[in-house]
C-alpha cells in the first residue's frame, strides 16, 4: 500500500534541509544511473500505485488537473524529491531493492523522498499566469535536478524568477582555503553557464554571513519581485539548516514561506530536529499573557514572523505573517550560540 494512502490522514506540525560547507555528497551512483534506478521500478510499482489512487485520497484522486503536478515533474527532470512514492513499493516486496534495508520505518529504506505533495499544495499560488511577481531562492543547486523542478513548476507564472545557490562552482582548490576540492557539480548542468551569465546561480557558501548578505544585496532584494519562497536543501548540517532560518525568514515577503528539506534523524541534521525546530514550534504559540507561566520567547527575530509550521515527513514550511519583512544586523541574523542546544526556553 502506498506510503501516502497512510500519511493522507495524519496532520503533523513538526519541523524538518543539499550540499553547503564541508559535507559531500553521495556521488557513488551518478546522476544517469539513479535516473535508470528510477526508470526501472516505474512499471513495478505501477500497478500498485494505481491500485492506491483509485482506492485512497492520495495525490492522483485528488490532484486539481488544471495545476501543474510536481510529482510528474519531478519524475521528468531525476529529482530525488518525488522518487519515494516510486521506489517504496518495490522496496517492500523486494528487500534488495531497498538501499536502507535495516531502517524500522519502512519509509525510510529507501534513498527518496515524497516532497510532491507538500510543494503541490504550497508553490500552487505562485504558479498561475496572473500569481504575480515574486523571486525563488533554492539552496542548494547541486546538478540541478531541483532547480530543473521549481522552474518547470512555475513556468506559467512569467514574473517568477528563480535563483540558486551552490558551493561547488566556487574556485577549485583546498577546502582550508575556501575552496572546493571535489569538482563543480552544477557544470554538469545543460544551463550552467546561462544561469551563471545571467546572475540566476551564486557560487559561494551559504552558511556564511558576508556571502549570504552580498547576494541578497546584489541580486535578490528588489520591489519588483518581492522574495516569497526559499528552499534549504544544502549541506543537511543543523547549524546551516538554522542558518537559513536566522538569516532568510526575516527577509522573506509577507506570506512568503521557507522549506527546509531533509530534517531527518542523521548525525548531520539531527540536531535541527532536536532542538531547533521545538522551540520554533514553542514560539509559534507564545501568548505572554499568563504570569504564572513566565513564558519565554526562545528566537525574538523569528517568532514576531511566525504564522504557521506545517509538517510532512522530513520537510517542513514556515510560513511568513504579515509583519513587513526587515533587514537585521549581522548578529540578528545569525543562530544564537545556543541554538543546538537544549535551552531554559523550552521549559516555560
Amino acid at each position: 500500500r502506498s506510503i501516502f494512502a497512510f500519511l493522507a490522514g495524519v496532520s503533523v506540525t513538526v519541523l524538518v534541509t543539499e550540499q553547503r560547507s564541508t559535507t559531500v555528497k553521495d556521488t557513488s551512483t551518478s546522476y544517469q544511473e539513479e535516473v535508470a534506478v528510477t526508470n526501472q521500478v516505474v512499471q513495478a510499482s505501477a500497478s500498485s500505485r494505481d491500485e492506491d489512487d483509485a482506492s485512497s485520497t492520495t495525490r492522483s484522486t485528488t490532484f486539481d488537473k488544471s495545476f501543474p503536478d510536481f510529482f510528474s515533474i519531478g519524475q521528468t527532470t531525476g529529482t530525488d524529491k518525488v522518487r519515494g512514492d516510486v521506489l517504496l513499493p518495490a522496496c517492500r516486496n523486494d528487500t534488495q531493492q531497498c538501499r536502507f534495508p535495516e531502517a524500522v520505518n519502512p519509509a525510510c529504506r529507501i534513498s527518496g523522498h515524497f516532497y510532491h505533495t507538500l510543494y503541490n499544495k504550497w508553490l500552487r499560488p505562485y504558479a498561475q499566469p496572473d500569481s504575480g511577481p515574486m523571486t525563488f531562492l533554492e539552496i542548494g543547486f547541486y546538478r540541478g535536478s531541483g532547480y530543473d523542478a521549481y522552474s518547470a513548476y512555475l513556468k506559467s507564472n512569467p514574473a517568477a524568477v528563480l535563483h540558486s545557490m551552490e558551493i561547488s562552482c566556487i574556485e577549485a582548490g583546498p577546502r582550508a582555503e575556501g575552496k572546493w576540492p571535489w569538482g563543480n557539480f552544477a557544470s554538469r548542468h545543460a544551463r550552467y553557464e546561462e544561469l551563471i551569465s545571467q546572475q540566476l546561480l551564486h557560487c559561494g557558501d551559504a552558511a556564511d554571513y558576508t556571502f549570504l548578505r552580498q547576494t541578497w544585496k546584489t541580486h535578490l532584494q528588489t520591489k519588483k519581485a518581492p522574495l516569497r519562497v526559499v528552499v534549504d536543501d544544502a549541506a543537511h548540517l543543523a547549524h546551516h539548516m538554522a542558518t537559513s532560518l536566522f538569516f532568510w525568514f526575516p527577509r522573506i515577503a509577507p506570506g512568503g514561506i521557507l522549506v527546509v528539506e531533509d530534517i531527518e534523524p542523521l548525525s548531520a541534521a539531527n540536531d535541527f530536529l532536536l532542538y531547533v525546530l521545538p522551540k520554533v514550534l514553542k514560539d509559534l504559540h507564545y501568548c505572554g499573557r499568563d504570569s504564572n507561566l513566565k513564558e519565554k520567547i526562545c528566537f525574538p527575530t523569528i517568532q514576531p514572523l511566525l504564522k504557521s509550521v506545517h509538517c510532512e515527513m522530513h520537510i517542513c514550511v514556515f510560513e511568513r505573517n504579515s509583519e513587513p519583512s526587515w533587514e537585521p544586523s549581522r548578529e540578528e541574523s545569525l543562530p544564537p550560540k545556543d541554538v543546538l542546544k537544549a535551552s531554559e526556553c523550552l521549559f516555560h
